[in-house]
């Protein structure tokens, strides 16, 4: 009896809270159509810590951010987003939209760029193994059974190198990216060396995303993707990676 209490508790428990962070989330999507648009980022925000992060929820919060004019933060959550639904063509319509308005422009993405984005760097790995496997097996029933017609061996074996060589290289760029950042605040400054003092060899636009490497202090070297780089103030970005709860 005892024991019946406790779940029936639990479970009116979960359902008060999945209850109050369906509210939230539809709160604060009421308030973005009203367009108190910072209003709404306060309310995804909560919703986020309360309730974890989806691709959805980044998509709003990112639609919220272009609307209140923050162009780095729409930038950021939308690419959030992507990380959580690649291809999506409503999340890569409105970020490039975005960036088009602030000048950033990427209509010269290079095809295997565009290639890479259609899946995650887990997702392509998952193909290869699917490949490696399929090889594995070509192979191995190719030496035990060798009084099989060979064609259809060397069909799949064929078929698994292609697959592997196709999906190997868009893993290692989506690895290669998965530390990248967006600039979040307004016309950081490069500068020459990692001091507060130090010279700038100019500024790099709000929004723009750019590799972090090596630190020294608050200091990150930064290379955005035009070439460009030098040092900016650790919170002057903030990587995709890091998924907001707060």
């Amino acid at each position: 009896m005892r024991d019946t209490i406790l779940l029936l508790t639990g479970i009116i428990l979960f359902s008060c809270v999945t209850a109050r962070a369906d509210n939230l989330f539809e709160q604060a999507n009421q308030t973005y159509s009203r367009g108190e648009y910072q209003q709404a980022i306060t309310l995804y925000l909560e919703f986020a810590t309360e309730d974890g992060v989806s691709a959805p929820l980044l998509y709003n919060l990112a639609n919220s951010y272009a609307a209140a004019g923050q162009v780095g933060r729409a930038v950021l959550n939308y690419e959030r987003a992507l990380r959580l639904a690649p291809g999506n063509s409503d999340i890569q319509a409105n970020l490039e939209q975005v960036r088009k308005d602030a000048g950033l422009y990427r209509d010269d993405t290079p095809i295997y760029e565009r290639l890479a984005g259609l899946l995650e760097a887990d997702q392509w790995l998952m193909l290869s193994g699917v490949a490696f496997l399929l090889l594995a097996i070509a192979i191995l029933a190719a030496y035990l059974m060798q009084k099989i017609p060979a064609s259809p061996l060397r069909l799949i074996i064929a078929g698994s190198l292609m697959i592997i060589l196709a999906t190997l290289p868009p893993s290692l760029f989506r690895y290669q990216s998965w530390n990248d950042g967006v600039v979040a605040g307004e016309e950081i400054k490069l500068l020459i060396s990692p001091f507060a003092e130090a010279a700038s060899s100019g500024a790099i636009k709000e929004g723009r995303l750019v590799r972090p490497g090596k630190t020294h202090g608050n200091y990150v070297l930064v290379r955005d993707k035009t070439g460009r780089s030098g040092w900016i103030a650790g919170d002057s970005f903030e990587r995709i990676a890091e998924l907001p709860n707060s």
